[in-house]
């Protein structure tokens, strides 16, 4: 396929197989394969805002082209604010039988209310997979 100086280059958006909210991830330098610690979908806090010391989220995608963009936002499940976290990179596919896994690392991640919020994965500007995470106030102060 070729194209023209004019004609716009696209991206074919990869199929999504995994996403998974959890406290960290560890890849083992020997193997590079990665272990996904503490998965969560449901945080409790005393008070608002509240701040999230450590989270990172596991995506794991195929069917991809080449360099493919792709951007992980937190969003209010409502839409009414901005983003509360956004993040840009580029995973490559030397084959589209691959399967390419990227991780997110959030630290202080503040919540300005309870309520639902989503991380939404897009790869080449088109939506692929989202993961619904509820914040619960904790009542009277609970642990």
């Amino acid at each position: 396929m070729s194209t023209t100086p004019n004609e716009p280059v696209t991206v074919q958006a990869p199929y999504p197989l995994a996403m998974v909210i959890c406290d960290a991830i560890w890849r083992d330098p020997g193997s590079g394969k990665r272990t996904i610690l503490g998965c969560f979908s449901l945080i409790h806090a005393r008070e608002f805002p509240a701040v999230s010391p450590l989270m990172a989220v596991y995506d794991a995608i195929t069917d991809g082209r080449g360099k493919v963009p792709i951007s992980l936002a937190l969003v209010d499940a409502e839409d009414e604010q901005e983003p509360l976290f956004h993040a840009e990179g580029e995973v490559d596919f030397s084959d589209p039988r691959a399967v390419v896994e990227a991780e997110f690392h959030l630290q202080g991640l503040t919540f300005p209310a309870a309520g639902e919020y989503r991380f939404q994965l897009r790869a080449a500007g088109e939506f692929l997979i989202e993961r619904r995470l509820v914040v619960v106030q904790i009542p009277g102060g609970q642990a």
